[in-house]
């Protein structure tokens, strides 16, 4: 993960196939968070993407 200016805002962004998940209450929040003021990116960690994987129809 990284942290990016975006219109002047600081912007945590996910590595490419993670999400980022709060740390206090375990929320996923998604891909990216604008920071606040008091906010971290300590406050925050990467977890895979979970996927589904779809069975190819039996023919």
């Amino acid at each position: 993960m990284q942290i990016i200016i975006e219109n002047g805002r600081r912007v945590l962004v996910a590595n490419e196939g993670h999400t980022l998940q709060s740390v206090t209450d375990g929320s996923l929040v998604g891909d990216k968070i604008i920071l606040g003021k008091k906010d971290s990116e300590i406050h925050y960690h990467e977890i895979l993407v979970p996927f589904k994987v779809e069975e190819d129809a039996k023919e």
